[in-house]
């Protein structure tokens, strides 16, 4: 037995089925109030640290890793040594003056932990000979099993909304066509997960490997495969997911073009391009019909001035507490999460200087609250090491703007620790593809490339993202295996 776990062959498979079941550990009724009162963190969470501390051990102290132990164990002193900075920088903060923005020990180092999962990932499948095929059919029946929750609970009206909360739609695909449908906004649906915009980035994973597959082995299974995640990306019905499938769509292509015509490295086939071509159409229609093209336009400040002017309202004479309905701001801010009467002088500010395109919207809120706080806490270190996770996850103002959250929470050297080795790989091995051996520029290395850019760049515009384990554990994965796999010959330099 003790043999068998060291068989490298073992790790891999359980590695694999491990990441095909993270649709499952992503289900919202894991993560609702009473489960986590219960366990105090969500049971996914907890499933995942034991099963990628196991594999992690199991890889590390196999005597075929010797050579690879160094630079982790390297690694491990550096986060112990920023953790404990972290902690004593961030505890100090006075926060007599913001009683909502709590700090908690445990959520910190939590957090901090969780933050290294992904790593973990990247550092197991580099010691893994993971090829092509195992990691094709992976990410296929990842995107089979998100797909298929999706439209099947689409079809059947019991999905969630992916705006609401944990509400169910108010109508499946059918209603889209429907002359009498409800808001559109209410159409769109997230299947049984926990976040629509984690789930956008993790098809945004999936798509460029789904239609690589159907270059590489034109089947059935695969053209439905790929199918049903265009489709699951409409259903959700965020501009990620919605808009997002038609420029990687018509990238890939480009891309397979050039691979084969220009390069000559791969053959081009006609029916496998016509096909695509030909889902590509299809989905295009459907595209005019889907919830997010038909949903209402935001409030702009032209019809917020009409409305105005028809109501005959005059904002200049009011009160900024009478103010604050029309800034077009969830009034849960500046009523529970930022009260008015506690920081008067903050939203004075936002109702009488910020322009409306920079307040309006649950965002930019986010933003200049956080920008607020930071401003009362800021200190010589408070930008190294942040002011700490559990202050905004306390506060539930945790911005949407990935890498900028973080320069709040974990500081520039948080961010250069945790999130920095998916960006240095990306642009290493894209360096190497362009200076040193252009041999390496094909259609499955650049495939690769985009899996890994795709959700980085997604987080810059969407955010909870490159800290959420549905889509970090994946970007693992696919920095592990461009690590591992894309090497250039430095006998041959193509300089």
């Amino acid at each position: 037995m003790v043999e068998k776990l060291k068989d490298e062959k073992f790790i891999k498979k359980l590695l694999l089925i491990f990441l095909v079941l993270q649709p499952f550990l992503d289900c919202y009724l894991l993560y609702t109030d009473e489960v986590m009162n219960i366990f105090h963190f969500s049971p996914t969470t907890i499933i995942r640290f034991l099963i990628i501390g196991f594999l992690f051990i199991l890889v590390f102290f196999n005597k075929n890793n010797k050579e690879t132990r160094k630079p982790i164990i390297i690694y491990g002193l550096v986060i112990l040594i920023y953790t404990i900075l972290h902690i004593i920088t961030t505890y100090s903060y006075n926060i007599d003056s913001f009683p909502s923005f709590k700090y908690s020990l445990t959520a910190e180092i939590f957090y901090i932990a969780r933050m290294l999962l992904p790593i973990c990932i990247i550092y197991i499948v580099y010691t893994l000979k993971i090829n092509k095929e195992e990691f094709i059919n992976l990410f296929l029946w990842v995107a089979f099993i998100t797909s298929s929750i999706i439209v099947i609970m689409n079809l059947l009206n019991i999905s969630l909304t992916s705006y609401g909360g944990n509400n169910q739609i108010d109508g499946s695909l059918f209603s889209w066509f429907s002359s009498n449908k409800p808001d559109s906004r209410l159409l769109a649906s997230k299947g049984w997960f926990n976040s629509a915009n984690q789930i956008s980035a993790l098809f945004a994973i999936l798509l460029p490997v789904c239609i690589y597959s159907i270059f590489d082995k034109f089947s059935f299974k695969r053209i439905a495969t790929l199918c049903l995640c265009i489709l699951a990306m409409l259903m959700i019905g965020t501009r990620v997911s919605t808009i997002g499938w038609i420029p990687i769509y018509i990238v890939m292509l480009l891309i397979y073009l050039f691979c084969s015509l220009i390069l000559k490295q791969v053959e081009f086939k006609w029916k496998n391009f016509i096909g695509s071509i030909i889902i590509g159409c299809f989905f295009g229609v459907l595209y005019i019909f889907s919830p997010l093209v038909n949903s209402a336009d935001s409030v702009d400040q032209a019809a917020l001035d009409a409305y105005l002017d028809e109501k005959e309202i005059d904002l200049e004479n009011m009160t900024v507490e009478e103010y604050l309905p029309f800034l077009a701001i969830n009034e849960e801010f500046y009523t529970k999460l930022y009260p008015y009467d506690e920081h008067e002088e903050f939203w004075y500010y936002v109702a009488k200087e910020v322009p409306y395109y920079k307040r309006g919207g649950n965002r930019n809120a986010q933003t200049l609250i956080t920008e607020d706080i930071n401003s009362n806490f800021k200190t010589k270190l408070s930008p190294l090491f942040g002011l700490g996770y559990s202050r905004f996850e306390n506060a539930k103002i945790y911005m949407e703007k990935d890498f900028l959250v973080h320069y709040y929470t974990i500081g520039i050297i948080g961010i250069i620790l945790f999130l920095s080795p998916y960006i240095i790989i990306l642009v290493y091995k894209l360096c190497q593809i362009l200076f040193v051996d252009r041999k390496l520029f094909n259609f499955y290395n650049v495939m690769l490339l985009a899996n890994l850019f795709l959700p980085i760049a997604i987080s810059f515009m969407s955010g909870h993202v490159v800290d959420e384990l549905i889509v970090s554990l994946y970007m693992g994965f696919i920095a592990g295996i461009i690590l591992k796999n894309i090497k250039p010959n430095i006998n041959q330099k193509n300089i």
